[in-house]
């Protein structure tokens, strides 16, 4: 397995260590990266692949700061978060927020 391991410290300066595999979300990333809009609204309604969507997005960003690469969403790492909190709500949210969510996750948050 190919990882990065990456340690993350809470308020109460705990530690939480976690290995990133890079060939599973990179398989993950173009599983959902090749999907057309439509499917991938009809996912975005899914909590188990909204779950998975949700933590390539994060994970991806956080690599990419942390190597100081630009992302240029204006709306900046929490406000995708929280787009995609709001597709659970309804079918509408899915359908507004998975056209902007879509662009971002093809062309912003590219995992190479």
């Amino acid at each position: 397995m190919s990882g990065i391991n990456y340690e993350i410290q809470n308020r109460k300066l705990q530690s939480y260590k976690h290995t990133f595999d890079y060939n599973f979300c990179k398989r993950k990333y173009n599983e959902y990266a090749s999907m057309d809009l439509k499917k991938f609204q009809k996912c975005l309604m899914d909590p188990k692949k909204l779950g998975e969507i949700g933590h390539l997005c994060s994970f991806i960003l956080w690599v990419k700061n942390k190597e100081k690469h630009e992302y240029r969403d204006t709306l900046g790492d929490y406000g995708l978060i929280h787009l995609l909190f709001h597709c659970l709500e309804s079918e509408h949210h899915a359908k507004i927020h998975g056209e902007y969510i879509h662009m971002l996750f093809k062309e912003d948050i590219k995992l190479v």
